[in-house]
């Protein structure tokens, strides 16, 4: 190239570079590939990307692809090195720490800084969903908690007359007993499988009692051997005779069946539950309240695992960043598709932006007129008592997290004491022991 065709094209560059980010999409084409877990609202946000590109960018198309959270970062890696990675992610914030860490993501400060840094509901941070080292890397989507659901007949039926809102561990326990013993139901479910799924119990449970995996303040040093650790792991054991025998093997969906088909009195589950018993069980779904966890007896603290779910874009390999933000910045701008994608899953999928909290639509959807205030423990109450292991006790950002659930370290411990008859306080170490090898392995991401 010469020296005037090379100014020609200079100029031609800059020239496109001055137009508006719609009008250079415009002659964009091909598939931008969006992960997100399985769940209607993926799809939902999917649809709304899908507007937009048919208005800025006609040759793009956003496809959903399911893939499980703990699936994420190991797909990523196999899609990296094969030279075609996802192009946007729906991921749940201690994966999402992980990946930001990593230097996998593209920031995303200047779409929050569109989106508006002052709509976020009262309680939440920007950092909840996935900041380090000053810069944010994931836009919010939505939070979801996990809370103590219960049937109220069955808790009527078995005597218990105190209310789950007032309950401490003691009183969990007796209540599942009860009804064991004085229904035909399991009295409570939560998975104890080797999954992930079981992490998420067993930490909030932890976090509750005032232990913690790392000491985010204190370079991430492992503090899990504690007494709040061997206290977390007794008291499963102690639940564990009043819940189906299967639930060693349990994961997510096979809480949610549990309780909707009628086998167990009380889970610990996310709002996606009584969608599944609406569908399947009226009867089940008319007595089911949820409630906050109940309070550690010492700490008085009665923690969930909230989530903190939002859009991730990997900027290695990715063609399609700026449609990518340009579709974001659309559909959560609007007040349309933020409403849709809560409606896709009551009361699972909580708001994020408190204008669309407030606005009169939200609450158009059916299950307001049964379930408002179990529907309000998920959207704002839980807010109170978030936590996770990516963020625990809300005191520091910890991508360290998203390995350990990869490995199921938390699950293999506490199996050790259901099904091995380990004592606690021995599974406890072996614990402690897999947590140090994983700061020891990646202390890179975070000192």
């Amino acid at each position: 190239m010469n020296r005037r065709q090379f100014l020609r094209s200079s100029a031609a560059a800059a020239t496109l570079l001055k137009l508006p980010v719609a009008a250079r999409a415009q002659g964009r084409s091909g598939t931008v590939r969006v992960w997100g877990e399985p769940g209607p609202y993926g799809g939902v946000a999917v649809e709304g990307m899908n507007e937009w590109a048919q208005k800025h960018a006609p040759g793009l198309k956003f496809t959903i692809e399911t893939i499980p959270w703990s699936d994420v970062y190991p797909k990523l890696m196999t899609d990296l090195a094969a030279g075609r990675p996802a192009h946007c992610l729906s991921v749940e914030s201690p994966i999402a720490f992980q990946l930001m860490a990593e230097g996998l993501l593209e920031p995303v400060d200047d779409l929050i800084d569109r989106i508006g840094r002052n709509r976020l509901i009262p309680g939440a941070r920007w950092e909840y969903w996935g900041a380090w080292k000053g810069r944010q890397f994931v836009v919010p989507a939505h939070h979801q908690s996990h809370l103590l659901v219960v049937r109220t007949d069955a808790l009527q039926q078995a005597g218990v007359t105190k209310s789950p809102a007032e309950w401490t561990w003691h009183d969990l326990l007796t209540a599942a007993r009860a009804i064991k013993a004085k229904t035909k139901l399991f009295g409570l479910c939560f998975a104890l499988g080797r999954t992930i799924a079981t992490d998420y119990y067993v930490i909030s449970l932890l976090h509750s009692a005032g232990g913690r995996m790392f000491d985010a303040a204190n370079k991430f040093q492992v503090v899990f051997d504690s007494p709040a650790a061997v206290e977390t792991f007794e008291f499963i054991a102690e639940l564990f005779p009043t819940m189906p025998p299967g639930s060693v093997g349990y994961t997510f969906l096979d809480v949610v069946d549990s309780m909707a088909t009628g086998q167990s009195g009380m889970v610990f589950y996310w709002g996606r539950v009584f969608g599944r018993a609406a569908e399947v069980n009226k009867e089940v779904f008319n007595a089911m309240e949820a409630y906050q966890h109940a309070a550690h007896p010492r700490t008085g603290k009665r923690l969930n695992w909230n989530d903190f779910q939002g859009w991730a874009i990997p900027r290695e390999n990715n063609p399609y960043v700026r449609e990518i933000k340009e579709a974001l910045v659309y559909i959560m701008t609007s007040k349309e598709w933020p409403i849709r994608y809560v409606h896709s899953l009551v009361p699972n999928v909580s708001p994020v932006f408190q204008d669309v909290a407030q606005d009169p639509r939200l609450t158009a959807h059916p299950f307001f007129q049964t379930k408002r205030r179990t529907i309000f423990e998920y959207y704002t109450e839980a807010l109170k008592h978030a936590s996770n292991s990516g963020n625990e006790l809300l005191q520091g950002i910890n991508p360290l997290a998203g390995i350990v659930h990869g490995r199921g370290i938390i699950a293999q411990g506490v199996q050790q004491v259901i099904i091995d008859k380990r004592p606690a306080r021995e599974a406890v170490k072996w614990v402690h022991q897999q947590l140090e090898g994983v700061r020891r392995e990646h202390i890179r991401l975070v000192v």
